[in-house]
């Protein structure tokens, strides 16, 4: 192409930037949750009942499930007989994210790993380990240990354009099961995410997220966001994934369900492979689920701080809202609380390649090992004074701060990266500004 015809491409680029950007900063997002926001700052934000819940009924119902979500599971309620932690409450800390570590001396995991065979089945699910399941149970009633397990990290060392250096950490796993150390294993390793906004989440209509989809990257942006479809295990169907890191489950009862089974061995009526008595009844993981998806949301902060107004312009105009939607509206819900919400979650709910930087070995249906759903920003500065766990961030929690967990964004996302490390400090400190903001 000669230069003079390249001059009307800038400038065509440059005015779509501009436009995109007085975009960004027009949309008012301090209402994260639309008409669920509330203005308590602190742990409440997350776990009282949404201020537009409609019944006294559903109000009762969401403040039940505050108890089922915390206690503490004993035998009688069903624990066991392996485990990785006793309640929900105990790894989602205040309803946010686990420690990020395995002790010697653990009575508890806030962190899982899943396994499987290599391979997959027929239907593209992941070949459960026989014995083991598709989860590392390592802890026993008695409180012993049934794995060892060595969490240890690898120093990535690098630079931003300006010259001023970084330090990433990248996660080395060991584990045996049986007499076979992990290379043997298809497996992930997983923190404990915070617990905001699923009910918002479920509501997306399917036809909005694959309006968002492009698998084939046909608008040539590099980016090829895909659907993940999961079996419904309530209709026997295949329905659009949109929780856990890699858009396993499509109802927050889902996955409510298989968390109680998968981390704590407690039998449902959604995850009950031999046919036994219900240890979770059906009425309880109903209240489970109610307690989520109609808890209230934190406003985002600051919104009309210079700093973070840049930062907003900024975090478009490198590309990140091509995949962290800053602004969708929600279709119907069975709660109308949750209906025609305009909302400001930051996720397309699509699998997105990753690069091989943030990738593992363990694929589940549509999504290979360096595939992930763009995880919801909202609430990300939030969760960092949520309780007093030191908030980690990406899928295993190697990142110690939300800038690391930039820097370790590639593939589809390697682009907004490296724009993001050729900014000036400014602009990088304004962009990291406005995500704690949220």
């Amino acid at each position: 192409m000669h230069h003079r015809a390249f001059i009307p491409f800038i400038v065509a680029n440059l005015l779509a930037v501009g436009i995109q950007c007085a975009e960004a900063i027009d949309i008012d997002i301090s209402n994260l949750g639309g008409d669920l926001s509330t203005d308590f700052t602190d742990r409440d934000a997350i776990q009282v009942p949404a201020p537009n819940i409609t019944t006294d009924e559903l109000r009762v119902q969401q403040v039940d499930g505050f108890e089922v979500f915390h206690i503490i599971k004993n035998k009688q309620t069903g624990l066991g007989p392996f485990f990785n932690s006793n309640s929900c409450g105990r790894c989602h800390i205040n309803n946010g994210r686990g420690k990020v570590k395995f002790s010697q001396k653990r009575k508890l995991s806030t962190m899982v790993i899943k396994v499987a065979l290599k391979g997959l089945n027929d239907d593209s699910s992941p070949r459960d380990v026989p014995k083991v399941g598709e989860q590392l149970l390592d802890i026993t009633k008695k409180g012993k240990l049934r794995y060892q397990i060595k969490l240890t990290y690898k120093s990535v060392n690098g630079n931003y354009a300006d010259g001023t250096p970084y330090k990433l950490r990248k996660p080395k796993l060991r584990f045996v099961i049986g007499k076979k150390k992990e290379k043997f294993f298809a497996h992930s390793l997983r923190m404990t995410p915070m617990v905001i906004g699923p009910g918002l989440l479920e509501a997306i209509d399917d036809s909005t997220i694959l309006g968002f989809a492009d698998p084939n990257d046909m608008d040539s942006d590099g980016i090829s966001g895909k659907v993940q479809y999961v079996p419904d295990r309530k209709t026997d169907t295949l329905k659009i994934g949109r929780f856990g890191f890699r858009a396993s489950h499509p109802t927050l009862e889902q996955q409510s369900a298989a968390a109680a089974f998968h981390d704590m061995g407690v039998i449902n009526s959604l995850f009950n492979p031999k046919g036994k008595s219900l240890e979770l009844s059906d009425e309880d993981l109903s209240i489970l689920s109610i307690y989520q998806v109609l808890a209230s949301m934190p406003k985002a902060r600051d919104q009309n701080d210079p700093e973070v107004i840049s930062g907003k312009a900024i975090f478009s105009t490198i590309g990140c809202d091509d995949c962290h939607k800053m602004n969708i509206t929600t279709g119907a819900h069975l709660y109308t609380e949750l209906s025609n919400q305009v909302i400001h979650p930051f996720t397309d709910l699509l699998l997105h390649d990753m690069g091989e930087g943030l990738a593992d070995t363990r694929a589940e249906f549509e999504a290979s090992g360096s595939e992930f759903r763009t995880t919801p920003l909202w609430g990300l500065g939030f969760s960092e004074t949520l309780s007093k766990v030191k908030a980690n961030f990406l899928h295993d929690g190697r990142a110690r701060t939300i800038e690391e967990a930039i820097l370790w964004h590639g593939g589809e996302a390697e682009s907004s990266q490296e724009q993001f490390k050729n900014l000036s400090k400014v602009d990088r400190d304004a962009i990291l500004r406005f995500l704690r903001s949220l």
